[in-house]
């Protein structure tokens, strides 16, 4: 007979295990966020975006474009709200927007964020930065839609972009 001190050693080590394999995988909380502002020159498309879905037209080519990269677990069952909020925000600007999506369960994606210092689970970078000012006030486009930022934010930093 299994004595329990060998049933709690086994459930401690089993345990152990878990939280060390997610934090390989890259599993982190919102205390790591990456605060830095600028990932890549404004305006500018990373040359090595690994590119899982794109949306590009000959109009979202031109200087006027704006670039979206949507780099996360695209996948991922609780971020699929996050995921739909931000395609129908997307699908207002049709192609006025050049979008990219990152998916971070991918081994690009794994590259892509380790080359841009990305640590949250879901960023939105508009030409290449992830944070704005929206009615005065900071929103940073990481996590999950509805705690740091709103479709609503989303939308007016597009649109104001698009109004330059």
């Amino acid at each position: 007979m299994i004595s329990r001190h060998t049933i709690l050693a086994t459930v401690f080590l089993l345990l152990l295990l878990t939280v060390g394999s997610l934090s390989l995988t890259g599993c982190s909380t919102p205390a790591s966020i990456n605060t830095g502002r600028d990932l890549v020159p404004t305006g500018e498309q990373p040359s090595s975006t690994p590119k899982t879905e794109t949306n590009t037209s000959p109009s979202a080519s031109t200087s006027n474009a704006i670039t979206v990269v949507v780099a996360g677990y695209i996948n991922h069952g609780p971020l699929q709200p996050t995921v739909g909020a931000i395609k129908e925000v997307l699908a207002k600007y049709g192609d006025k927007v050049n979008v990219t999506w990152v998916d971070l369960a991918t081994t690009q994606g794994q590259d892509y964020f380790k080359e841009h210092s990305l640590t949250a689970h879901m960023n939105v970078i508009i030409n290449g930065k992830y944070e704005y000012q929206v009615n005065g006030k900071d929103v940073t486009f990481q996590w999950f839609e509805g705690q740091q930022w709103t479709k609503q934010d989303l939308d007016a930093v597009l649109g104001n972009l698009l109004n330059q």
